[in-house]
């Protein structure tokens, strides 16, 4: 924190003379408003940089400051609209305008992402890269080495206002890679569904699973890494999923802390499970980065094992970091009572493939995982093709439990179990 202070102080001693801010509406839900200040849009060589703020209706949590929310999130996005990459520079959030928190990264440190297809990065790229509006020309710095040699040395506190107010002028080093370290924030990537998407997104996963795999037959897991060069880490990959948790290392886990109070919006059976894809808004915050739930779909029997113990049915909430990169959360179900954010979820469930059905009842994630948030942790993969790996794997300890008749009625939607073999832990470590 102490190098992204200097780095504000740098960047507003460097600036050049202020602006009038003109904001421009972009996009607006029912959630949040987009905004990009269009007198911010600067020329940097082949990039491009825009200020923007995203006001939200409701209050939104800062996982890396418990109890703290805010409603209005402050930005300095960077683009390269050659390669339709981006990368977040700066972040401002106020509760009410009051300033709340706020980090920052030197640019030279950062490294392009492709966004989110229809997610506020995406609309505010498309937004800058294809206006017209000729660029406020960027300052060589050369000629002020005093200024930034002071800057670094003053202990004043940055104003945010005035750094956004007077956008950098200044030509930085060429922007490579946002290791974001200290940027821990709430930008929101929403995934819509296929047919909303853009003509140049590429298909959905379900599109291509589809049509490229099953879980029996000539296109079953023995086959997956065959089947599409895409796939070849099913087979070749050393940190598959799902595994068998038996011996395990224990280490001082951190408790996970989630938000988990905004609903499930509807229900989807893409012919390998059942997908409930959430509202934006529920967060687990995972080595000082917030993952934010997408979706919840289930397996039976479970793919994962506890101490070579199968149960009826495993949950697995999918999570997915700023950068893109998953985490997911398994809860296994074992048969006894009735659950009933499964009750509710199953009084609509789709028994068609390839039918979504809009949800009437409300379910929040709390409902689907036990109150004793205690894990097993391991790197894992995809259990579906690609069965890319890098996935962060939390495993609940305690299960919960389903009627007979709602693990039924599952296994009746899907007309096939959908649990990938375990596979081979390969010296990996598991940690509780």
């Amino acid at each position: 924190m102490k190098k992204s202070i200097i780095f504000l102080l740098l960047w507003l001693g460097i600036s050049g003379n202020s602006y009038a801010t003109s904001w421009v509406k972009l996009s607006e839900n029912g959630t949040s408003k987009l905004m990009l200040d269009k007198q911010s849009v600067l020329q940097q060589d082949a990039l491009k940089k825009a200020w923007v703020k995203i006001e939200y209706k409701t209050p939104q949590a800062n996982p890396e400051l418990l109890g703290k929310e805010y409603n209005l999130a402050k930005l300095l996005w960077f683009f390269d609209c050659g390669t339709q990459k981006s990368a977040t520079s700066q972040v401002f959030q106020y509760l009410d305008n009051n300033l709340i928190y706020s980090a920052g990264v030197e640019a030279k440190n950062a490294e392009f992402i492709e966004p989110v297809p229809e997610s506020d990065v995406d609309i505010a790229m498309r937004h800058v890269c294809q206006t017209s509006q000729p660029a406020i020309p960027a300052k060589p710095m050369e000629n002020k080495p005093e200024v930034a040699k002071s800057a670094e040395t003053s202990t004043a506190p940055a104003n945010p206002e005035n750094i956004e107010k007077n956008a950098p002028k200044t030509a930085e080093a060429s922007i490579k890679k946002p290791e974001l370290t200290a940027v821990k924030t709430e930008t929101k990537s929403v995934v819509t569904a296929a047919k909303d998407a853009p003509a140049k997104a590429k298909p959905s996963m379900e599109e291509t699973h589809k049509t490229l795999w099953a879980y029996e037959g000539k296109r079953g897991p023995d086959n997956w890494g065959k089947l599409n060069r895409e796939f070849v880490s099913c087979d070749i990959g050393q940190n598959q999923s799902p595994i068998n948790i038996e011996n395990t290392v224990t280490a001082s886990l951190k408790p996970i802390r989630v938000i988990q109070q905004f609903p499930a919006k509807d229900i989807l059976n893409n012919g390998h499970t059942v997908q409930v894809n959430f509202k934006e808004g529920n967060m687990v915050a995972l080595d000082s980065s917030p993952y934010q739930l997408k979706y919840v779909h289930f397996h039976t029997p479970s793919e994962n094992k506890i101490h070579d113990m199968s149960f009826p049915l495993e949950a697995q909430f999918v999570h997915i970091d700023f950068k893109g990169n998953p985490s997911v959360i398994s809860v296994m179900f074992k048969e006894g009572k009735a659950n009933p954010g499964l009750a509710k979820l199953w009084v609509q469930i789709p028994k068609k493939e390839g039918e979504s059905i809009a949800l009437k009842g409300r379910v929040v994630p709390s409902e689907l995982m036990p109150e004793n948030h205690s894990y097993y942790r391991f790197s894992g993969s995809l259990t579906t093709p690609p069965c890319s790996e890098g996935v962060r794997w939390l495993v609940m300890k305690t299960p919960m439990t389903a009627s007979k008749e709602q693990i039924e009625a599952f296994e009746q939607a899907i007309q096939h179990s959908n649990n990938r073999p375990i596979q081979a832990l390969n010296g990996r470590i598991v940690l509780e």
